[in-house]
């Protein structure tokens, strides 16, 4: 697990310093963002708000909220914790990357309906909602005994964490390497969470 983690850690870091300090990232993304908005303007332009509002908070609430009935139910309150804590500790991480790395956002004429000046890597609606639908992936996958139910809640989980990721760079307020970095840091904290889960976790 050691050297596992560390090989993530030195590959993110790896990928930040690119991001950070190779400048044809920086018009690519640019290019990957006009093609994006290109071919999909003709779509309803409320459609990637959805990730700014409060179907975006609601798609943070209702897993916890669900958790902790499930969780508090099955007596899985090591769980409970860990799954509480990991948006928690995205957020935080977050925080600290990007005012660490100060990466401007793209400019405002890329930015479709909404206008954000802050600082841009990581994607925070990427790194949170990938982080906490991955864990509910990982509990569905491993409690849910109803295949059907199974295979839908794994679908939705998995095609919200593709669609925030998508919805950001078609806003224009994230590049797709600020989302990429977003999916990045977030599988390598599910990695280290899942395997807290299945070292500590289960009843108590």
């Amino acid at each position: 697990m050691k050297k596992q983690l560390i090989f993530l850690i030195i590959f993110f870091l790896i990928y930040t310093a690119i991001v950070c300090f190779c400048p044809a990232i920086t018009q690519w993304d640019r290019n990957i963002i006009v093609y994006i908005q290109g071919q999909l303007n003709s779509l309803p332009a409320w459609i990637p708000l959805l990730t700014g509002s409060q179907i975006y908070a609601a798609s943070i609430v209702i897993p916890l909220v669900t958790g902790f009935i499930f969780f508090f139910k099955e007596l899985l309150l090591i769980d409970m914790v860990l799954f509480f804590s990991a948006p928690l500790i995205a957020y935080i991480l977050n925080s600290i990357i990007k005012n660490l790395v100060q990466r401007p956002r793209p400019p405002y004429e890329l930015q479709l309906g909404v206008h954000l000046d802050n600082y841009s890597y990581v994607s925070n609606h990427t790194f949170i909602s990938t982080t906490l639908w991955g864990l509910v992936i990982f509990y569905l996958i491993k409690y849910c005994k109803n295949n059907i139910l199974k295979y839908i809640g794994v679908s939705i989980s998995a095609l919200w964490i593709v669609f925030i990721g998508l919805s950001r760079m078609w806003l224009g307020v994230h590049n797709p390497t600020d989302i990429l970095g977003g999916y990045l840091l977030a599988g390598l904290l599910l990695f280290l969470y899942i395997r807290l889960i299945k070292l500590i976790g289960g009843k108590c």
